[in-house]
């Protein structure tokens, strides 16, 4: 899994500029650079809309109140999602349609709730039951059930190299 590489201010503010001078555009550099032209777009319109404070690292701690800020400009200015991230600073367009996706399923209420990482998703049909101890009949019937299956590949695996010898052996007498 790759890391978000992070770029310091005065190397984005060299970027903008180059674009608003016209020396660049967002293609060129975005392939001159190595870097997607999403994101040197992204720098220039936070920066036409915010100065050199939307070229800042932001952190990504939203409260509920500022969420729900956001939401009902969206709603009320008719805002798109990526007007009210630029305007807003939020740098991904879908952290704004996730809000928007709470907030109309389940009410203001919704964005008080932290939601970061991996969500635990639990399977109703295989509900998790803690293990108890195993009996030692129950231990030696597991051991029994492993030693068939790895029985039965060796088996398997014996009779298909049985197999590939026995085609190798009438390739080599045809050839004669």
């Amino acid at each position: 899994m790759s890391r978000k590489i992070k770029y310091d201010v005065n190397f984005k503010l060299k970027v903008v500029s180059q674009i608003l001078k016209g020396k660049e555009s967002t293609v060129s550099s975005s392939n001159k650079l190595g870097i997607t032209k999403s994101l040197i777009e992204r720098w220039f319109h936070f920066y036409q809309i915010h100065g050199i404070a939307g070229l800042m690292p932001i952190k990504n701690q939203y409260t509920p109140e500022f969420k729900l800020g956001v939401i009902k400009a969206l709603k009320t200015k008719s805002l798109s999602l990526k007007e009210a991230s630029r305007q807003f600073r939020i740098p991904s367009d879908s952290t704004l349609k996730k809000w928007l996706l709470l907030y109309d399923s389940f009410g203001p209420e919704a964005l008080k709730i932290e939601r970061r990482g991996r969500p635990k998703i639990r399977n109703p049909a295989m509900p998790r039951t803690p293990k108890r101890p195993l009996t030692r009949e129950e231990q030696l019937l597991e051991e029994l059930a492993d030693l068939r299956a790895e029985n039965a590949y060796l088996k398997k695996l014996h009779a298909l190299i049985q197999s590939e010898s026995g085609k190798e052996e009438k390739r080599k007498s045809s050839k004669n």
